[in-house]
C-alpha cells in the first residue's frame, strides 16, 4: 500500500464522537448533544475498538418518538446501534472503500463508515466524501 493513498483516506477522516458499549441510551443522548457537529456516534469496547454505530438523526427521532421512553432511556445503547456498520482500516485502497460503501443496502448507504488504525477506532468517513475525492 502506497503512503499517498493512506494518507489520501486520511485526509477524508472525521471526528467522531465514541461511547463504550456499556452506555445506556441516556448517556449517549448526552454525548451526542454535547456535539452537535457530529452525523454518527462510534460504539466501542474498552480497548478502542468499535463495535457499531448510531446515526445521529435516527437515534434522536428513535429517542424523541418512543412511548416508553424511560425504557429507551435505560437500555444499553448496543440494542439501538447497527452492529455491522462498514468498519475499514486506513490502509484500504480508496477505490474498495468506495465500492464497498456504495454496495450496501440502500437504508445503510449514507451511513458514516468506521475507520481504524490496526484494529483501533480512528474516525469516520461519509460516503459523500469518497464520492468527491474520486471526482
Amino acid at each position: 500500500m502506497t503512503t499517498a493513498l493512506v494518507n489520501r483516506l486520511a485526509g477524508l477522516m472525521r471526528t467522531a464522537p465514541a461511547v463504550y458499549a456499556s452506555r445506556t441510551c441516556r448517556e449517549t443522548l448526552r454525548v451526542m448533544f454535547q456535539h452537535p457537529e457530529s452525523k454518527c456516534l462510534v460504539v466501542c469496547n474498552a480497548a478502542n475498538e468499535p463495535l457499531g454505530l448510531l446515526m445521529s438523526e435516527p437515534f434522536f427521532l428513535r429517542a424523541t418518538g418512543r412511548l416508553g421512553r424511560d425504557m429507551f432511556y435505560t437500555e444499553p445503547v448496543t440494542k439501538q446501534m447497527n452492529a455491522q456498520p462498514l468498519i475499514v482500516d486506513l490502509s484500504a485502497p480508496l477505490d474498495s472503500v468506495l465500492s464497498a460503501a456504495l454496495n450496501r443496502p440502500d437504508s445503510l448507504r449514507s451511513d458514516a463508515l468506521i475507520l481504524t488504525r490496526s484494529g483501533k477506532y480512528a474516525g469516520v468517513v461519509y460516503p459523500s466524501d469518497l464520492l468527491r475525492c474520486q471526482q
